[in-house]
């Protein structure tokens, strides 16, 4: 079972795949292989198919059953093309065009002593890491979600810290406290720390909100460290809007201030970053790569 676990929908097999398809595979190939890799995933990866279409169906209400499971195919599309041109920055360092939405509030972050950049499961997170390490000529931690394949894990870790020049570490979230106080003193000691808030996946801590009119749960993580390290948060997404084109998407920074009621402090952070969510999933809900049921039933 271990052998044929690489080949599973997050099995490390169709990483390797995709890394030999961009190094041997001519460039008109690739809409063709996006195409049929898009029909396969989207019939055989049926729990991630039917999750969209559930999220699809509270983000856009009223909207119909059919018309969701093609919004879900284009997607899967827009999936397929994300993780394809990350792997052909990683390997072949192909230029990308790419136009900043809030320059000032990226300028800003570049120059901060101490940040958490807070996104979502939403274009080339890789991607953008690999850029704003280029730009501003800093290291950035990202914290991800623990992968369930360790060999995928390893691979995804890899290709980030390859696509950013090392300039971009890996933590995922299962050393628990002992990860919370690393990334504290992270902070404290001028680092940026970037973190995916838009859905709870393995033990972190939550909180519960509203998006879109619905419960969810969300990571506290990133408002306890911002609360308690005194840092901004910086509301921060990647959008694909062509081939090879992106934008750096930046919002006015989160800041948590400290009156001494921690839990209506968090609250009122976690209010802001949901109406920053909700805009951004509503004007781009085929590029919210949320695989997973997001809103309680």
């Amino acid at each position: 079972m271990s052998r044929l676990g690489r080949f599973a929908v997050k099995g490390v097999f169709w990483r390797h795949y995709l890394d030999w398809a961009v190094i041997n595979l001519p460039f008109y190939v690739y809409p063709v292989q996006l195409v049929f890799f898009t029909f396969f995933f989207f019939f055989f990866a049926a729990p991630a198919r039917r999750a969209v279409v559930a999220n699809l169906a509270v983000v856009l209400p009223g909207s119909s059953r059919a018309m969701n499971y093609l919004r879900a195919f284009r997607t899967l599309s827009n999936f397929a093309w994300t993780i394809s041109e990350a792997a052909i920055h990683k390997i072949i360092k192909e230029e990308f065009s790419y136009e900043i939405i809030g320059a000032e509030w990226l300028e800003q972050l570049g120059a901060a002593p101490g940040a958490i950049v807070l996104t979502a499961h939403m274009g080339s997170y890789d991607l953008g890491a690999a850029l704003f390490a280029e730009k501003f000529h800093r290291e950035i931690r990202i914290v991800r979600a623990p992968e369930p394949d360790r060999q995928s894990a390893e691979h995804l870790s890899a290709s980030l810290e390859q696509a950013g020049d090392g300039a971009v570490k890996v933590d995922y979230n299962t050393a628990g406290a002992l990860l919370s106080f690393d990334l504290l003193k992270a902070l404290r000691a001028g680092e940026i720390v970037s973190i995916q808030g838009d859905r709870v996946e393995g033990e972190m801590g939550q909180v519960t909100a509203r998006l879109f009119g619905h419960k969810v749960q969300l990571p506290n993580g990133p408002f306890v460290l911002a609360l308690v390290a005194q840092v901004p948060i910086y509301p921060l997404f990647i959008a694909r809007f062509g081939f090879r084109r992106y934008a750096i998407i930046v919002h006015e920074p989160i800041r948590l201030e400290n009156t001494g009621d921690r839990e209506r402090d968090i609250a009122n952070g976690v209010g802001q970053w949901c109406a920053i969510l909700e805009e951004t999933v509503g004007a781009r809900w085929d590029q919210w790569f949320a695989f997973t049921p997001i809103f309680a039933r």
